[in-house]
């Protein structure tokens, strides 16, 4: 189940960067830490006794630190992409409160890219998927994602379902029980 799925829909995926990403913020994390630590038994070995002062830089600094490794990994896990049988749904959350909600109905897709630059993505086999599309929103981007071109593969399989059994954009669950088709 996901937000705002309707009966009929099938969930196909879930996607999310991949993990690597998640891992270079440990590392960021790791090293702006230990960077901190060192300064703070520099200061203490260069001037002695380290004061009330210095005691309190440190600790706003690694509150600080904290803070954005926190909203990192709140971002790298609110950041979703839901693929169901009928649309694409883009989650970006920026931040603790604000998040972008956009959908995608597969009728409206025009092209599907992949993107993969660099020696690490190239390794690792992630990358960005870009979905142009002919509605308000020019792009779908998928940031850093596992398998782009298994994704756009399967996306491109679903898109070619959809329009198969979708005649003229017309959803047939929501048409059924109005007593329209007949």
């Amino acid at each position: 189940m996901f937000p705002s799925q309707r009966p009929y829909e099938k969930l196909e995926f879930i996607l999310r960067r991949h993990w690597l990403i998640l891992a270079k913020e440990f590392v960021i994390f790791g090293v702006l830490l230990l960077i901190g630590i060192g300064v703070y038994y520099m200061a203490g070995e260069y001037f002695g006794d380290v004061s009330e002062v210095a005691n309190f830089i440190f600790t706003v600094y690694v509150l600080i630190v904290w803070q954005i490794f926190f909203v990192s990994i709140v971002d790298y896990y609110l950041d979703t992409w839901i693929v169901s049988d009928h649309r694409i749904i883009d989650i970006h959350q920026t931040g603790f409160f604000k998040r972008d909600v956009s959908e995608l109905r597969y009728s409206k897709i025009q092209d599907v890219s992949v993107k993969v630059n660099g020696f690490i993505p190239t390794i690792f086999n992630y990358g960005d998927l870009v979905i142009q599309t002919a509605g308000a929103m020019q792009e779908f981007h998928f940031q850093q994602i596992p398998k782009p071109n298994l994704v756009r593969d399967r996306i491109l399989h679903l898109h070619d379902k959809y329009m198969r059994d979708h005649v003229g954009d017309v959803e047939i669950h929501d048409t059924l029980g109005e007593g329209t088709v007949g």
